[in-house]
């Protein structure tokens, strides 16, 4: 059997306009990477350690959901889990223009009025207002300069990095 297509990882950043409805699009770069793997609609729930929107694809919240099954069912944790990341998570389809309507609980979530940033970190996408996406920045850039940055990675199955 044919192994699923996966998702590529996210990557750059941009500026959209926000209209008074709540839509803004998603950059068509996203939407084409969501619609090689089957996808015409991406999941977001608001960061609960950020103020901002994560957004991922079908595959990444089954992981997700998947990795508590391996936890005490009714522990903290994955109670936390449920309704931090799954009851707050809504399927968001775009239209033929490319826009998503966000709900309003996840625009009082991010305070995103008339603009927004998108910003692509691998795995999944955020949905900032600009002010705390650059404030967030900022502090990432000055944590790394002062305890630098590592990522190791593993080679593959052809032996490359």
């Amino acid at each position: 059997m044919a192994e699923a297509p996966k998702a590529k990882a996210f990557i750059s950043t941009t500026t959209v306009k926000v209209d008074a409805k709540g839509r803004l699009s998603v950059p068509a770069q996203f939407r084409n990477q969501l619609l090689e793997i089957g996808s015409q609609e991406v999941v977001a729930y608001p960061n609960f350690k950020l103020p901002c929107l994560e957004c991922c694809d079908w595959d990444r919240i089954n992981a997700m959901s998947n990795a508590t099954e391996a936890l005490d069912m009714f522990s903290e944790q994955v109670d936390d889990i449920a309704s931090l990341i799954f009851a707050q998570a809504q399927a968001l389809q775009w239209d033929t223009t490319g826009r998503i309507s966000l709900p309003q609980h996840f625009i009082a979530h991010t305070g995103i009025t008339d603009t927004a940033i998108i910003s692509g970190i691998g795995r999944t996408f955020r949905i900032w207002r600009p002010e705390d996406y650059h404030a967030d920045i900022a502090e990432k850039v000055k944590r790394a300069r002062e305890k630098g940055l590592q990522l190791t990675i593993a080679p593959t199955a052809g032996g490359r990095a």
